[in-house]
């Protein structure tokens, strides 16, 4: 690659309008999908070890939760283009995707 066409990446306004997103959704995953994750494990492990069954309300928001976490990463490793909550709405940011790959255009 030539300098000017590195300038040119570089000035890519689609590259840029995504780093915001990406900021939100690094952050939500470390700070809150996470630490509720591993809680709603810990709540499952005791009510299985107290009552021997699972918490179903639980059980239904992590599966949700589970596949947000999953659609943050694809989008956070340029696997997926689509929006997630809070840009977009959390049932839909919760729905998984058979086809969720992009074109690979270039490679090194």
């Amino acid at each position: 690659m030539t300098p000017e066409e590195i300038k040119a990446n570089i000035k890519n306004s689609t590259t840029w309008e995504r780093a915001l997103p990406m900021l939100v959704y690094f952050l939500a995953q470390y700070f809150i999908v996470q630490p509720l994750l591993l809680a709603i494990v810990l709540v499952q492990f005791f009510a299985q070890l107290f009552f021997l069954r699972r918490l179903v309300h639980i059980y239904d928001f992590s599966v949700d939760l589970s596949n947000y976490s999953r659609n943050l990463w694809l989008f956070l490793s340029y696997t997926s283009d689509r929006r997630l909550f809070p840009f977009a709405d959390w049932r839909e940011s919760c729905r998984i995707d058979e086809q969720h790959s992009l074109p690979v255009h270039d490679s090194f």
